[in-house]
Parts: structure tokens; sequence; C-alpha cells
């Protein structure tokens, strides 16, 4: 059985059964008000990460994914140190810009962002 071609709630339904997590089923939610690819965009990832999470055939970091979510869909905060209380996608991103000696903010969050107990960024060797 299939879902309906442009039914991502049903879609994901039928991928992930009666364990569909709170962040696919928002995801999905939101593809099915807007289109995958506004959705996509919003989060920062490619429209086919996007259709892999909703399939349960994404091979990267699904945890990450879900932060995402939870932080832009969902409205998820945080209190950063520095920043004070911003939503969990934004604390992501600046986890992974590049310090920025011209910028006094991103500076200071380059190097309070590497000693963050939210920290959930990978440093590249």
């Amino acid at each position: 059985m299939s879902a309906p071609r442009n039914d991502q709630v049903a879609k994901a339904r039928l991928a992930w059964g009666e364990s569909i997590p709170p962040e696919v089923m928002a995801l999905a939610e939101a593809c099915r008000a807007r289109t995958s690819r506004a959705v996509a965009q919003q989060l920062g990832y490619s429209d086919a990460v996007i259709s892999h999470v909703l399939a349960k055939k994404y091979p990267g970091d699904v945890a990450k994914v879900f932060v995402t979510i939870r932080g832009s869909l969902m409205g998820e905060t945080v209190d950063c140190p520095e920043l004070g209380e911003l939503r969990r996608d934004q604390c992501l991103r600046n986890q992974a810009r590049p310090f920025n000696p011209t910028n006094s903010t991103s500076a200071r969050l380059f190097h309070a962002c590497k000693v963050c107990p939210l920290r959930q960024q990978k440093d590249v060797a």
C-alpha cells in the first residue's frame, strides 16, 4: 500500500508506523501546508534529506535533523549563555559558524560555543 502522491503526512505514517516521532509529524505537516522544498530551505537541508527523513530512510544524523525541526518548526528554545533565549536551530547554526574577527558578537559566540554545554556540533579535525 502506498501513500497518496502529495500527502507527506500519509507518507510519513506509512514509513514510521505507530512509532512516528513528533518531529517527523511536524515535518510532514509543514510539508503538507507548504512544499517540501520550502520547508527544506527553512531548515537548511536539501529536499532529498526531507524526503528521506519522511520515508525513514535517511542515512545521516537523524538526531541533528530532529533538533533542527524542534527549533524551527516546533518552537523549542534554549538558554544561550551569550544571547539568552533563542531557538534550538539557531543555536546549532551558531555552533557551525566559522570565526569572524570583524563581528564582535560572532567572535564571542565562536569561543563561547566551543565550551557550551548545549554544544552538539562536532569539530572537524
